[in-house]
């Protein structure tokens, strides 16, 4: 079974809003034509775009199967993408902190726990006392832990 962390965590981001199905789409076709004999990824490549289906495989496959620094590294880089695209006004930071919870609840106790995992968690909690700067810290922090890795 060929599995990369890139597909993890690009399913990972389309499935909670935060990404597309373009880029999941176009990452799962490269290593299916590297690889067109392997069973998971045409079992991907037959699921024809169903989002939930996909996330519904590949989503046990990031407690057990994965480097867990590798899928953090390659989510928190798009989730700083996405972030720089769509946070400039605190409604749209609101969003984003909402979408970022959803994908913390739905990640697995081996890692929920972790930094910077951890942080998806609670990253939006300060606006609700209106201090929106302690909110972007947070996620500034949270893009910057996987920079220090040469992964």
């Amino acid at each position: 079974m060929i599995f990369t962390e890139k597909l993890a965590a690009l399913c990972a981001l389309w499935a909670f809003g935060l990404g597309s199905k373009e880029d999941y789409c176009k990452e799962l076709d490269r290593l299916f034509l590297e690889n067109p004999d392997d069973d998971f990824l045409l079992e991907l490549e037959n699921l024809g775009g169903d989002c939930a289906a996909a996330w519904a495989c590949i989503s046990p496959l990031i407690q057990t199967g994965i480097n867990i620094d590798k899928f953090g590294k390659e989510l928190f880089h798009c989730l700083e993408k996405y972030y720089s695209e769509n946070c400039d006004s605190r409604n749209s930071l609101e969003e984003f902190g909402k979408m970022c919870f959803e994908l913390w609840k739905s990640l697995p106790a081996n890692i929920d726990q972790k930094d910077p995992f951890h942080t998806l968690s609670y990253a939006d909690e300060p606006l609700s006392w209106g201090d929106e700067e302690q909110s972007r810290e947070l996620f500034r922090k949270m893009f910057e832990y996987y920079r220090e890795f040469g992964l």
